[in-house]
């Protein structure tokens, strides 16, 4: 199995590798993917920050992690990035494998205006982190809301890992105030120095 991991990674913190971590232990995928997104459609407001410095935070980390890799994919497509996109490139890569998608649990909250609901679906099985207010029990509420057409094909589960209470919002914002953000890798607060933002 390939497991995809994506998001804006702006920048990379503790909390998506013990997401990673946990991913790792919990499937033992033959590959886990970053795929920082080129601009999240979820996100209109907040453009993150570039995507030479959020590949390069990446990288920083996720080289060092035997079975991991950095996509650039949606990096490199034009426009917003949508997941489903990102799947049909997959599948012609990985034929033979079954995808995962690692995201938080609070993902649910906003999974139903994703694009395409119905080939995502069929495409890929779902693993959640837990996050606060959104852990295993839930599943089965979300399926339960979603219509028949649907429900049949909505393929998740919650991995087992204690929440992390460290956010990307978080981390810039301290960034914003000059002081070197908690909860960053080391190599990450350097590359965060070099770019001259703290």
């Amino acid at each position: 199995m390939i497991l995809v991991f994506g998001g804006s990674f702006d920048p990379v913190h503790n909390g998506h590798i013990a997401m990673a971590d946990a991913a790792q232990r919990a499937k033992q995928p033959e590959k886990i993917l970053w795929v920082p997104s080129r601009h999240a459609p979820h996100k209109p407001a907040t453009p993150p920050a570039s995507a030479a410095e959020r590949v390069a935070y990446l990288h920083a980390v996720v080289d060092q992690r035997p079975g991991e890799e950095v996509c650039t994919m949606e990096i490199q497509r034009e426009g917003l990035s949508y997941t489903v996109d990102t799947l049909r490139e997959l599948e012609t890569q990985y034929p033979t494998q079954d995808l995962y998608f690692l995201l938080g649990g609070d993902s649910l909250s906003h999974l139903t205006t994703w694009r395409e609901l119905s080939e995502l679906f069929r495409r890929v099985s779902f693993l959640f982190a837990p996050r606060c207010g959104w852990g295993p029990e839930s599943l089965e509420p979300f399926r339960d809301a979603l219509p028949d057409s649907l429900r049949a094909d909505f393929r998740a589960e919650f991995i087992s890992m204690q929440e992390v209470h460290v956010s990307s919002t978080e981390v810039r914002l301290a960034l914003s105030k000059g002081q070197v953000p908690a909860d960053v890798p080391a190599a990450v607060v350097a590359l965060l120095k070099e770019f001259g933002k703290v």
